[in-house]
């Protein structure tokens, strides 16, 4: 697969499945190297194979050295950066499924167990990671933000943000990491904590398993934040020419876990800040009891 951080996350359902549907057999999967960490430690995952450039998938494709290959990206997801080789799936083509319609009426998982000749599999994504504890440098419970995505089409105002720490912070007395590789946001407190550049894949996703409670945008520590089952608030709104749509399956499929708070009229930066506070309230009180005064 070469696709992004949190595709690769949402996929994780049809190794499984593959296992299931194959019995014993011998999984490789294809990415960049920087997304080693996300299956660095999963017991179905036999080996990782490096893909620093798209043009490998359309070598594979052509040569198909498997006995079974599935390309989990879109036609025209990807262009080889060297030759500018447009990359296409013929499979995505055959099921009509494209780049202005996928999430029409298909989560990411949906979509890669349709590519993988699963059908539509519905299921709780898992992570792994390795045994070693990571030094944080906060004690005690902690919640986790994210707040800037690698295009920025789905951020919401920093203005907005930093309210919501404040608000937090004061009225439960929470303890709260930013993480991240975009810009963080240019704010202090005592009870913020900026991880933001400073730690790898593998351990933001140890800090992600650790935490109580999450905060994030559509993104890939959020789907990281899904896998683990940690309780959150989402914040959307529309991405290219999908007005709504739904990235999750699992736990952010439950009101009970998760509210996924969605801009019906905009991208996520046009969310009012009380309609993003009220629903933090009302997922607070449903998960974090210990908190409520």
């Amino acid at each position: 697969m070469d696709g992004d951080l949190g595709d690769m996350v949402a996929s994780e359902p049809i190794l499984p499945a593959l296992a299931a549907k194959f019995g014993h057999t011998h999984i490789t999967w294809i990415c960049h190297p920087k997304h080693f960490p996300v299956f660095a430690f999963h017991p179905l995952v036999n080996r990782l194979l490096p893909q620093k450039f798209s043009l490998l998938t359309y070598l594979l494709l052509r040569a198909h050295p498997f006995h079974h290959l599935y390309s989990l990206h879109l036609s025209g997801f990807r262009t080889d950066e060297i030759t500018n080789t447009p990359i296409v799936n013929p499979k995505a083509d055959a099921l009509h499924l494209t780049l202005t319609n996928y999430y029409d009426a298909h989560t990411l998982l949906e979509i890669a167990s349709l590519l993988a000749d699963l059908g539509k599999l519905k299921g709780q994504p898992h992570l792994y990671v390795d045994p070693k504890a990571y030094d944080l440098p906060v004690k005690g419970h902690y919640w986790v933000i994210h707040t800037k995505s690698n295009e920025g089409l789905r951020d919401w105002k920093d203005e907005h943000w930093v309210r919501l720490i404040q608000y937090a912070t004061e009225r439960w007395g929470v303890h709260i990491i930013e993480i991240g590789h975009v810009k963080p946001l240019a704010y202090e407190h005592p009870f913020l904590t900026n991880l933001v550049g400073k730690t790898t894949l593998q351990e933001t996703m140890k800090i992600i398993q650790g935490a109580s409670f999450f905060i994030g945008l559509d993104s890939g520590p959020t789907h990281i934040a899904n896998a683990f089952q940690i309780p959150a608030l989402v914040i959307c709104g529309a991405f290219k020419n999908f007005s709504i749509y739904h990235s999750y399956s699992g736990a952010y499929q439950n009101p009970e876990i998760a509210r996924v708070v969605f801009n019906e009229q905009g991208r996520a930066e046009g969310l009012d800040f009380d309609r993003v506070q009220k629903e933090l309230d009302g997922i607070v009180s449903k998960t974090q009891k210990n908190l409520e005064k």
